[in-house]
């Protein structure tokens, strides 16, 4: 997946920048609505992103801030994301909701430079999921984004290239 860093005012960058400040604003209604509005199809409003863009707009954003903050994986390397509770217990991903384990799997495969799962993950987003699980999916996705915006992370350690 690429970086939507040269289109950063397309109308998904736009409208999925508004909804991570909606999150981070704590405006749950103005929030609602916006997701409501984007998930409904067809869209109702000329010029409004499709879902599917908003979406990967997202995902892309949580991979470019997952490596901005931790580096790219090194040749031969993987991400392993290892998620805790609170209180340091293990997370099992089966035991997420469904939307939360596609949303930890599409980006995993992104991170993992598995191009062609993620982007069948995102097909399945945009053309399976009915209009509840495509809310829950974007709104899982934009919470993951707001919050990973602001984790304070040790700069990435130096990498040494030949």
């Amino acid at each position: 997946m690429g970086s939507n860093a040269d289109r950063p005012t397309s109308p998904a960058a736009a409208l999925g920048g508004r909804l991570v400040q909606l999150v981070g604003d704590h405006d749950a209604a103005r929030f609602s609505r916006e997701v409501s509005r984007v998930c409904v199809e067809p869209h109702l409003t000329e010029g409004r992103p499709e879902y599917g863009d908003v979406l990967a707009w997202v995902v892309d954003a949580i991979v470019d801030v997952v490596n901005a903050r931790l580096g790219a994986a090194g040749p031969g390397e993987r991400f392993i994301l290892d998620l805790r509770f609170t209180d340091g217990a293990p997370v099992d991903v089966d035991d997420l909701p469904e939307s939360e384990r596609w949303v930890l799997r599409t980006v995993a495969a992104f991170l993992a430079e598995e191009v062609a799962e993620g982007e069948q993950l995102l097909a399945a987003a945009e053309h399976r999921f009915d209009l509840a699980m495509r809310a829950e999916t974007l709104t899982d996705a934009l919470i993951w984004l707001d919050f990973i915006l602001d984790v304070d992370l040790p700069d990435p350690p130096d990498v040494i290239t030949a």
